[in-house]
């Protein structure tokens, strides 16, 4: 579970040398999901991330080794399914932060590959010398057409992050490659991961190396809010099987009735998260194909409670605030859940854990708790963030990516890695115990949570029509027009699009079908 916070170094880097990021003052209103330390895939309000520094702009990261994590890589050297894999060649990445070589996975690579002795010893922006990996940078925006331009021109990169945003669609694209020929993936290794994967199975081949998940988005609250507006606490709501739709309305609006200017919610994820809470995404993969859930019943009572929360005026009004979030207000109590992302917006000097510093708040104060459950669901489903790699068209580097892959995915199953992510988590970063041991249970991939990881492919049919930033793309007015602005009703925005939409969709699973 090493990637559930940043000790892993995904976002860490994306913060510290990619993204400019000034340490909130003391009324932070922050542009998209800026409001932390940013996570590499956390998209601002117009689709953009703040990751768009040019190239030339980046320079080499320091990483701090950790004793316990390269003795805890080193014991788990005995756990890799491939370690007698020569790998002579760096991994060429591409992606607009850097992966951290300290981190577990990366000293497992070394402790039983060596480093790799072939590839650019130096470019014009950074020293490749002694790394495991070649880097090639891209800025956020651009990422795609440069990923196409270097396969085109024969420089292929091996690896490039997964996004859920470009999935089926990068596939098809020519972009990736399948990992099926190279990642045994039927070892007890991955069997953990085969209910998760089987969602991204495209025609009998697997593309994404899936090694955890995380949360995408969570519901930070205040205890003594909390308490002193008299309501239930929301964590033990979930304990007891209780956290449903219902109870989560009850309390909006009893935590509105209970001063002025007060609201539920403030980020940008509540629609996605509240829609597949019902089990039925607007677009899901199943037998290898798309399959369009526009005209579901699960679908349409999801947007009867996203009209609600916009009817009342329960949600932070955002569009009608330059779309800045304001976790300041979230922090003076006016509104109830921070819902803007996962573990990292805890984190850093621009992350929710500053309030507590500042405010002298006790250790318990901050909680985080899943979005509600649809109270006609079966269990809780909950969209979750996939830490996963895609292998791309043109690599010829089949070792160097076998290896990595398995290197993430050993390190992410061993204990002992996993007790030492925990314990940088609390001594680094300030959690709790008691959110610790919500956030590692709920997290898991082989059915032991309480939480079912759900998932979207709404936003991977091609961003022409599926942008995630843009309100006015068919597939995201279908959520944001009803939260946000009420201006239609779902069932005219369903149809005025659905053949669109269904007609890409089934242009999609045509090519499918031809993998």
């Amino acid at each position: 579970m090493m990637n559930k916070f940043k000790t892993a170094a995904a976002s860490v880097l994306a913060a510290a040398m990619i993204l400019s990021l000034t340490a909130c003052d003391e009324e932070p209103a922050v542009s998209g999901s800026n409001s932390g330390v940013s996570n590499a895939d956390a998209p601002n309000a117009d689709g953009t991330s703040g990751n768009n520094a040019p190239v030339s702009a980046v320079t080499t990261a320091t990483f701090d080794t950790d004793p316990d994590v390269q003795e805890a890589a080193k014991n788990a050297a005995d756990k890799l399914d491939n370690p007698d894999l020569e790998v002579d060649t760096r991994i060429k990445w591409m992606a607009w932060w850097e992966i951290d070589e300290t981190a577990a996975n990366a000293e497992l690579f070394k402790e039983v590959y060596g480093i790799p002795t072939k590839g650019i010893e130096k470019s014009e922006n950074y020293d490749h010398t002694g790394r495991i990996f070649d880097y090639m940078y891209t800025d956020y925006n651009s990422r795609y057409d440069k990923l196409a331009t270097a396969i085109q021109a024969g420089d292929s990169p091996d690896l490039f992050p997964f996004e859920i945003r470009d999935y089926p669609y990068g596939a098809l694209q020519g972009r990736y490659q399948p990992i099926d020929g190279i990642v045994d993936l039927t070892t007890d290794k991955w069997a953990p991961a085969k209910d998760v994967m089987d969602q991204f199975e495209l025609n009998g081949k697997q593309y994404c190396a899936i090694y955890e998940i995380s949360f995408d988005s969570l519901l930070y609250y205040r205890k003594s809010v909390i308490e002193d507006a008299g309501l239930q606490d929301p964590r033990e709501l979930f304990e007891n099987d209780n956290w449903t739709w219902d109870t989560f309305l009850e309390m909006a609006r009893a935590f509105q009735k209970s001063g002025d200017d007060r609201y539920v919610t403030e980020g940008f994820n509540t629609e996605i998260e509240l829609l597949v809470s019902t089990g039925t995404p607007i677009i899901s993969i199943e037998n290898g194909k798309l399959v369009n859930n526009m005209n579901s019943a699960n679908v349409q009572r999801a947007m009867d409670l996203l009209s609600t929360l916009q009817s009342e005026n329960l949600r932070w009004p955002i569009q009608e605030n330059g779309w800045s979030l304001n976790p300041k207000l979230w922090a003076q109590g006016n509104i109830l859940f921070y819902a803007n992302g996962g573990t990292w917006e805890f984190e850093g000097d621009s992350g929710l854990k500053k309030f507590a510093d500042r405010f002298s708040w006790n250790d318990d104060e901050i909680c985080v708790v899943p979005y509600p459950r649809d109270p006609q669901a079966d269990k809780y489903y909950h969209f979750m963030k996939q830490d996963a790699l895609m292998w791309c068209k043109g690599s010829t580097n089949a070792n160097g990516v076998a290896a990595w892959i398995d290197c993430c995915v050993t390190t992410s199953l061993d204990p002992e890695v996993t007790a030492t992510s925990r314990k940088q988590a609390k001594d680094k970063y300030g959690w709790t115990d008691y959110n610790l041991d919500f956030i590692y249970s709920q997290t898991t991939l082989d059915g032991t949570s309480k939480i079912t990881p759900i998932f979207d492919f709404k936003n991977g049919i091609g961003n022409d029509i599926a942008d995630a930033g843009k309100s006015e793309s068919p597939v995201e007015a279908l959520t944001k027009t009803v939260y946000l602005s009420g201006d239609k009703t779902y069932a005219q925005l369903n149809a005025e699009y659905f053949t669109q939409i269904d007609t890409r969709i089934n242009e999609i699973n045509e090519k499918i079908s031809k993998l």
